[in-house]
């Protein structure tokens, strides 16, 4: 049974490489149907691990910052999924060099940043700015990495994030993702789970003034909650 699950997981990952291969090559070739391919190839891997979507809370329009727990590579997926509209990554620059998502990075307005350079933080501030400015939602995951030891914990959240949404005062909403991690197991096996996720209420960095730290806690207590006699 095991190699039976393990050998339609390899070929439901392979289908899901061809899928982002396909969406990435198109997004070159075509750029201004950048949106259309992404979404596509998107819905097309959440089928792959979500039996269900849960949506707790609501969307706020108007925020341009949304920041969430990182809980495996397919969260932008999952996002890109539910979210209709236009969403913005930031990531390492180095993925922009990666042939199988080169230009679905690169040509969709995505931020690449490079974290081996400090000045590094002074131009991502001046790309976010102006893709908020041209009404995009920015996403990042404050962790900057997954915790692979244990997705129900968080691990220590970077600083950049904190200060580029004080700098350009940006309305922030977190989210949190439940389940998702645990659809991938070892030796390819895929076991789709029933995924939800939390939107929490939205906020300036002003109205809050420790807003960094008792949002990491908050988000804490909603997974505690969630995976409670797990």
């Amino acid at each position: 049974m095991k190699i039976i699950k393990s050998a339609n997981g390899l070929i439901k990952s392979l289908y899901g490489g061809i899928s982002i291969l396909k969406a990435s090559i198109l997004c070159g070739i075509n750029p201004k149907n950048e949106l259309k391919y992404r979404k596509q190839c998107s819905k097309t891997l959440t089928k792959m691990f979500a039996k269900e979507i849960i949506i707790e809370g609501e969307l706020d329009k108007d925020a341009n910052l949304l920041i969430g727990n990182h809980t495996n590579n397919m969260d932008i997926s999952l996002m890109e999924t539910i979210i209709p509209e236009k969403l913005i990554w930031v990531a390492k620059k180095e993925l922009g060099e990666t042939p199988i998502i080169k230009y679905m990075l690169t040509k969709s307005d995505m931020i690449l940043t490079d974290r081996s350079n400090k000045r590094s933080i002074i131009q991502l501030i001046k790309d976010i700015k102006q893709r908020v400015k041209r009404g995009f939602k920015i996403v990042i995951f404050p962790e900057g990495t997954r915790n692979k030891k244990d997705p129900t914990k968080m691990i220590k959240w970077k600083s950049g994030v904190k200060g580029i949404a004080e700098k350009l005062n940006l309305k922030v909403q977190p989210f949190v993702i439940i389940n998702l991690p645990f659809a991938f197991k070892e030796n390819f096996i895929i076991e789709k789970q029933k995924i939800k996720v939390i939107f929490l209420k939205s906020f300036y960095p002003n109205e809050k003034p420790n807003w960094y730290e008792e949002t990491k806690k908050e988000m804490q207590k909603i997974l505690d909650k969630e995976y409670k006699g797990a």
